[in-house]
């Protein structure tokens, strides 16, 4: 996987249609939600060949362990929603 800088040059890496952008604290407008949190934002493509994106999901990321639930999080419900659609 490469990593990518967007036009504010923030790192992106692309999975699939799917972009995922870390933007730090410091990039975010004090009257924005989460101002005071690093987020790392899931955005979806709008189709095969359309570059544009759908505004997508924000997670703030206070510390490394709350990241570290996140990536918890997605992993246990793909290894148990892969389970229970194989029953």
């Amino acid at each position: 996987m490469t990593l990518q800088k967007d036009s504010r040059d923030h790192l992106y890496a692309e999975i699939e249609n799917i972009r995922v952008t870390y933007i730090p604290a410091k990039d975010r407008a004090a009257g924005k939600d989460w101002a005071d949190s690093d987020v790392i934002r899931i955005q979806s493509y709008k189709g095969p060949n359309d570059k544009a994106l759908h505004p997508g999901a924000e997670i703030p990321i206070s510390s490394p362990e709350v990241f570290g639930q996140f990536v918890a999080a997605i992993c246990q419900v793909y290894a148990q929603g892969r389970d229970q659609a194989s029953l």
